[in-house]
């Protein structure tokens, strides 16, 4: 594996708030609906660090402000939805990804000892920057829909990042090719993430296979 790197925490981060979630819709949470999901982001952190995080105190301390910086994430979604203010939901969103990005470097060497290896868990990074880091463009920026659905596109990009780095090219562009024939009879109407969709999961796909493996292909 060329980039080994352990993104446990970081992670732990995307999942929670992006991985099982319509992340346009968590701005519009409100009440136990809000609380609900500040406890399952608790719990997605958890997933990824459990078994190391608390074997030092700087594990801990970090978990700690994780969670903290994590859940005050939330509140401000929320809060800046209320207020119409997009753009800085768009800035907060990554303002959180660097956050945790440092976070997660700060205990990087704890993960070594994780049942979860370091090759699996940029694996399934990979899958989440496939999937739903593709959607959330397309919810926010092109065409700028956010009630566009979860699975919209994200079959063909999820089953094309499999088989490539499975090694069954053949398989990774049948998949694209069932993509197209499926919306071509579903929709009909073309629009323009008929082309995005599966550029963006080819290059991503792509990007993986060489980060992970040193191939294109």
């Amino acid at each position: 594996m060329i980039f080994l790197f352990p993104f446990h925490l970081f992670l732990g981060h995307v999942v929670a708030d992006h991985g099982f979630t319509n992340n346009a819709k968590i701005r519009e949470y409100r009440g136990w609906k809000l609380i609900g999901h500040m406890i399952w982001s608790v719990f997605a952190i958890l997933a990824f660090t459990f078994d190391v995080i608390f074997q030092s105190t700087t594990g801990v301390v970090v978990f700690l402000v994780s969670v903290v910086v994590h859940l005050t994430g939330d509140l401000l979604r929320v809060y800046l939805h209320r207020k119409g203010k997009k753009r800085l939901i768009n800035l907060l969103e990554v303002a959180l990804l660097v956050i945790f990005l440092v976070l997660n470097a700060a205990v990087k060497d704890l993960f070594k000892g994780s049942y979860l290896t370091a090759e699996f868990v940029f694996y399934l990074l990979g899958m989440n920057a496939v999937s739903v880091a593709v959607t959330y463009v397309f919810r926010n920026f092109v065409p700028g829909d956010p009630k566009i659905s979860d699975i919209e596109g994200i079959s063909e990009r999820l089953a094309f990042f499999v088989f490539l780095l499975a090694g069954k090219d053949l398989f990774a562009f049948l998949s694209l090719a069932l993509g197209f024939l499926y919306r071509l009879w579903k929709f009909r109407k073309p629009d323009v993430r008929w082309w995005m969709s599966p550029v963006f999961g080819v290059l991503i796909s792509v990007l993986w296979n060489w980060m992970m493996y040193g191939r294109i292909f």
